[in-house]
């Protein structure tokens, strides 16, 4: 059997499906999950979306993005992880034993993935869109326009709008295929590197001002309090990993986080060179070799050092 076939022996004959994204959505997880979302319903499929967290304002152009909310299972006959490295990731939309006889899905790009799913399709490409992508072909389901602007978004956002060391003409194939299908690129771009409000550089501004550097290795900090101040949610943080990451000096970029919970959130990017993904991992968390994360037990200054050593030691190795 092909590394699709138990996920699409899973999904081939189903009648009702809960589709869900990660904790902190971003726009291949949400993408990914509303482009499979519209093929399956275009096949007659009855299809529900879960999500922990609310979908980021920026993201609010998906067609059917309003449709996700903070619920688990009812009565659909298949679960599906979208964009999951671990079942932590579902969030609250996990509920343990009460899914012990419901087949759980998975479809992943991470290279951290658990294979926590009795049917998981997980492949290292730029984008967990990609695989939905293949997902719908191998079903041999519908891709109309609103498939193909969801999941064009997914490639867009985890490329960085191809600017990332793992697109390849795969990626550049896919995006083309998916703009054909009646995506609209720039529709996806404006809205989602073009469109920021005031309050985000008023949580930027103190947190690049607070930017400090050990070695190899630039981080900043968002403190409840800096946050609380500006009225913003997690989400504000989006974007600021990456642009720590274009500082000529920063092999490593690092923010840290605090949340509510007392934990503090961590998001970590690299050179080529150095992978994050195996720090995240030992931290408990998952992702990429050059974009990873996790969330570990604060307070905030004990978490950094830890962090922060974990990241040397990558460093020297």
């Amino acid at each position: 059997m092909s590394a699709l076939g138990p996920i699409k022996a899973l999904l081939r004959d189903v009648q009702s499906v809960l589709l869900v994204a990660h904790v902190m959505p971003d726009g291949d997880t949400l993408g990914s999950a509303l482009g499979l979302a519209w093929a399956l319903r275009g096949r007659g499929v009855q299809v529900r979306l879960a999500c922990a967290d609310p979908a980021p304002a920026i993201l609010a152009f998906l067609p059917g993005v309003e449709g996700f909310a903070d619920r688990g299972r009812t009565d659909e006959q298949v679960v599906v992880a979208i964009d999951c490295s671990d079942q932590a990731r579902m969030g609250r939309a996990f509920e343990g034993e009460t899914w012990q006889s419901v087949p759980l899905g998975v479809i992943d790009h991470h290279v951290t993935n658990t294979r926590f799913g009795t049917a998981n399709y997980v492949a290292d490409t730029a984008s967990t869109a990609q695989l939905v992508l293949q997902v719908i072909d191998a079903l041999d389901m519908p891709l109309d326009a609103r498939s193909a602007q969801c999941l064009l978004t997914g490639i867009v956002t985890d490329t960085r709008c191809f600017r990332t060391n793992n697109t390849t003409p795969a990626e550049l194939r896919d995006a083309l295929r998916l703009i054909e299908a009646g995506a609209t690129l720039t529709d996806v771009t404006d809205a989602v590197y073009n469109h920021l409000p005031l309050a985000t550089l008023r949580l930027w501004g103190p947190a690049l001002a607070g930017v400090r550097q050990q070695g190899d290795i630039v981080w900043t900090e968002l403190t409840l309090e800096m946050l609380a101040a500006t009225g913003l949610g997690a989400e504000a943080s989006d974007g600021l990993p990456n642009y720590l990451s274009t500082f000529d000096e920063a092999r490593v970029a690092v923010v840290f986080e605090e949340l509510e919970d007392g934990r503090v959130d961590v998001s970590m990017r690299s050179v080529p060179a150095i992978d994050v993904a195996s720090v995240a991992r030992a931290l408990g968390g998952g992702g990429h070799p050059q974009a990873s994360g996790a969330k570990v037990a604060g307070p905030l200054a004990v978490a950094r050092e830890r962090v922060l050593a974990a990241l040397q030691a990558a460093v020297r190795s």
